[in-house]
């Protein structure tokens, strides 16, 4: 399975990112790479994976789910962190 993730927060800025695992079933696991953003996101990097914990496909062919033991870690470019306000935090 290959496919893309977009994570949109409150303030609307967003990360997008490429999945890669198993056919899209319960229990299967899942890895994503990090491939830039929006806003505070500009040039994040990195990597999290997850597995299945079940799955729901729409008639338009879109699906969702719920993930568990989701880990990674990203890394936000310096810019990024500068154009937030916040100081990487």
């Amino acid at each position: 399975m290959q496919g893309r993730c977009v994570w949109t927060d409150e303030r609307g800025d967003r990360v997008y990112s490429e999945l890669k695992g198993e056919f899209v079933e319960t229990g299967n696991h899942v890895v994503g790479t990090f491939r830039g953003g929006t806003g505070r996101y500009a040039g994040v990097t990195g990597e999290y994976s997850f597995q299945w914990k079940f799955i729901v496909e729409s008639e338009d062919g879109t699906v969702s789910g719920r993930a568990v033991d989701l880990k990674g870690r990203a890394l936000l470019s310096p810019t990024a962190e500068a154009h937030s306000g916040e100081g990487g935090k």
